[in-house]
């Protein structure tokens, strides 16, 4: 396979919401390069629910500490059965102490900004409320205004600029635990069993770009003890199929819970 799309699948509450705002984030740097204001308040408030957290769901960040922890924990114990590559493992504990020990560091002020920032807080209380008067469909007349005078969007960038590093990092960590298993999806279907002994966290399947680009993706169903995934095709104006060929994939199932 010459070029791997990753698609994840979350085996526990913490790895979604750190998938969830991992996404957020990548969404919130892509609209502010683009120069595209409405995208960016989108995606602002989609991290600021994260953050904050919303609906009875705990807030992302108290998530991702707890990933730091199960992370460090399970490198110390690689470190324990592999003496050889001690010196390594024991280098990305340190890395791991330190992402912990800066999340506590800049957080109160990111969250400090998500609470206190009117203009966020305006759009999130439109869309929750009945609009009669139709300051929802007012709001973004004025925003490319805000975004070119009050410059909002790098105040935010620069807050969450040490968060987005420590989620990039441990986001490609967790691609480095175990490698790569070859698969094939028998007429586009395949069934997980991750085994009982041991605990995973999460499911990322590998597909060559080339089925991506034919509009091919996987489906998951299913839960902790077994996964189902099914290969369908999106084309535009025409409504999903599912594949019904052979589907060469990489798996790999990481033990991080």
């Amino acid at each position: 396979m010459n070029s791997l799309v990753r698609f994840y699948f979350s085996l526990t509450p913490r790895l979604q919401a750190f998938i969830t705002l991992r996404d957020g984030l990548q969404c919130l740097e892509y609209a502010r390069q683009q120069n595209n204001p409405y995208s960016w308040l989108q995606a602002a408030t989609d991290v600021q629910a994260s953050l904050l957290g919303e609906y009875g769901r705990k807030p992302a960040i108290l998530e991702v500490m707890a990933l730091l922890k199960s992370i460090r924990e399970h490198l110390d114990k690689l470190a324990q059965k592999h003496p050889s590559f001690s010196d390594q493992i024991t280098e990305n504990c340190k890395s791991i102490t330190e992402h912990e020990q800066t999340i506590r560091q800049c957080m109160p002020t990111i969250l400090a900004f998500l609470n206190k920032d009117g203009i966020l807080n305006a759009w999130v209380n439109a869309n929750k409320k009945q609009d009669f008067l139709g300051h929802k469909l007012n709001f973004p007349q004025a925003l490319p205004i805000f975004w070119q005078t009050l410059n909002l969007q790098n105040t935010l960038s620069e807050s969450l600029q040490e968060l987005c590093a420590i989620v990039t990092h441990v986001d490609a960590m967790l691609n480095d635990f175990v490698p790569w298993s070859d698969k094939i999806a028998e007429e586009g279907r395949a069934q997980i069993t991750p085994p009982r002994s041991d605990q995973h966290g999460l499911l990322i399947i590998g597909l060559d770009s080339k089925w991506v680009q034919q509009g091919i993706t996987p489906e998951f169903s299913g839960n902790r003890l077994a996964i189902r995934m099914r290969f369908q095709t999106w084309i535009a104006a025409e409504p999903q199929t599912i594949v019904e060929e052979d589907i060469p994939y990489r798996m790999m199932l990481v033990p991080i819970i």
